[in-house]
């Protein structure tokens, strides 16, 4: 019985108990009873108008989730030395084994609540880990030792616990907040302007903060601390958003913050649309030696960036569908070790150089229908761009910052020098880059049940991070081939290879002569992922 109900009945039989002609008394004059059972059915009808309407908000509450599974293989993502590593646990990881054999489960739970037409609420727990031991005391990539916690001091590993739940989603959305096209959402929240190329995914903070994750980039954990107004009107559609990154000390100035705005509209001609889009970052820095602000706190440098955008898409027939985006970002960033932490990559973006930034980013994207094949397909070809600065710049930077993306297009290159290393130092996969990309996708045998998608890639740096190095970073070959089980349950194979171009050979010769392994085109990093989702 709902629990409303349930207290609704016990106060009402208490009333009636009340109001119970006592063994042994007098008969109640005629006016006092009725006065009394007057009262008792203004109790009865007060207590109704309060107790049905929380009724009915129990029975508006919808509950979901879903249950991933993985079995993971993985070879040589480091390119041979460094071999794989884990950059969000504490150390970057680098195992005495070339490979990694593995299982990883992520599940979450949601709870939609529907008060009213205008207010609603979302919940969401999540629980990602890698399929050990719970008491084990560590996790499997980092192998870093956990502190003992507990009332008694006989907990499991804190610095791992893998049976943690993590809060992903806790907000509240209300609807024609006094004007009947705007709506709020506050609280921790999925954000994604447009297709996610500069806004999609806070990645870029700790995807991981259990540390109880080695393949970080799989991580379901990517919402916002954020309030945001949303405005639709017939065709357009604006978006006004603050989200705080990082809190650090709640009295001191040394926050992170997002500031964004985004306008677009939709067109009947060609199924067109487009956005145009403002974002700025605020990075107040850690205490630190350096300049005092106003308060007389002494911090590092403020770190401040800016970017602006345009995207839009359109059909100019009907099996031809082109899409473009152009991005540019300036600022003033520096003065200490950005993202990812703890040193994951040979070459940042800044470092400790104190530079100003002038970078851009465009992604460009042609997608055909082709229904004469055997097996009808949808053929693709891309190129994305970020700059890039030469090896020898100081005090300026033209390298691009990945702010929060969302939108990934391979499953190894776009992680290295961000979750993995390789052994000869190379910019990482988000910055100073080209990449080409020729992809397809189709139902074998006619199975809308069945899905396969294939993608090559090929990648160039825009400027040598290393003097004398190739610019051809090399190449990747992705697979993935799905099976619709049924509606709620699904089948995932995903295969990667990326073969080391040129850049990786250039010092071969000075580090067989120093003793050292070299990267050669035989160290292809590879991956295999078995997936099975069930959504409830």
């Amino acid at each position: 019985m709902p629990k409303q109900v349930s207290k609704v009945k016990h106060l009402l039989s208490n009333q009636y108990r009340l109001y119970q002609p006592q063994a042994g008394l007098t008969n109640i004059k005629g006016g006092e009873e009725m006065q009394r059972n007057i009262t008792f059915l203004f109790t009865l009808v007060l207590l109704l108008a309060v107790a049905v309407p929380a009724f009915a908000a129990v029975e508006n509450i919808k509950f979901s989730g879903d249950i991933t599974a993985r079995g993971m293989y993985r070879e040589s993502l480091g390119l041979g030395g460094l071999d794989n590593n884990d950059t969000f646990n504490s150390t970057i990881f680098n195992p005495v084994e070339d490979d990694q054999r593995f299982y990883m489960t992520q599940i979450r739970l949601r709870a939609n609540a529907e008060l009213t037409s205008q207010i609603s609420g979302e919940l969401e727990f999540l629980n990602q880990r890698d399929i050990d031991p719970p008491t084990g005391g560590a996790q499997g990539s980092g192998q870093a030792t956990g502190t003992v916690v507990g009332p008694n001091a006989a907990g499991t590993s804190a610095a791992n616990d893998q049976f943690d739940v993590l809060i992903n989603l806790a907000n509240i959305t209300i609807k024609e907040l006094y004007y009947p096209e705007l709506s709020v959402k506050i609280g921790r929240q999925n954000i994604q302007l447009g297709e996610g190329f500069i806004i999609g995914s806070s990645q870029v903070t700790n995807p991981d903060p259990g540390s109880t994750l080695t393949a970080d980039e799989f991580s379901q954990f990517n919402s916002f601390d954020a309030i945001r107004f949303m405005v639709n009107k017939d065709a357009w559609h604006f978006d006004l958003l603050t989200a705080k990154i990082a809190e650090n000390a709640i009295d001191l100035g040394d926050d992170a913050d997002l500031y964004a705005f985004n306008l677009g509209r939709s067109f009947d001609k060609y199924q067109a649309e487009g956005e145009a889009y403002f974002v700025a970052t605020r990075d107040a820095g850690n205490p630190a030696a350096g300049t005092a602000n106003v308060f007389g706190d002494t911090f590092e440098k403020t770190e401040e960036l800016w970017t602006i955008g345009v995207r839009g898409s359109l059909h100019p027939w009907d099996r031809l569908k082109l899409s473009g985006e152009t991005a540019f970002q300036w600022g003033e960033e520096g003065g200490r070790q950005p993202f990812p932490p703890t040193g994951a990559s040979q070459f940042t973006p800044n470092g400790d150089v104190r530079q100003n930034i002038a970078a851009w980013a465009f992604d460009y994207r042609a997608e055909l229908d082709v229904t004469e094949l055997p097996w009808p397909a949808k053929l693709g070809a891309e190129w994305v761009y970020y700059s890039g600065e030469d090896h020898g710049e100081g005090g300026k930077s033209g390298s691009w910052r990945p702010l929060f993306r969302g939108k990934f297009h391979s499953a190894l290159r776009e992680f290295q020098g961000y979750f993995y290393m390789t052994d000869v130092g190379i910019t990482p996969g988000y910055t100073n880059q080209h990449q080409l990309i020729l992809d397809a996708s189709f139902h074998p045998f006619n199975r809308q049940d069945l899905t396969l998608f294939t993608r090559w890639l090929m990648y160039w740096l825009d400027e040598t991070p290393i003097e004398g190095h190739g610019t051809h970073a090399g190449n990747e070959l992705d697979a993935v081939m799905g099976y619709d089980y049924t509606e709620d349950l699904k089948f995932k194979v995903i295969g990667a290879l990326f073969f080391p171009g040129a850049y990786f050979d250039a010092d071969r010769a000075t580090r067989n002569a120093a003793g050292q392994e070299a990267v050669t085109a035989e160290d292809v990093a590879k991956e295999l992922v078995m997936e099975i989702g069930l959504a409830f």
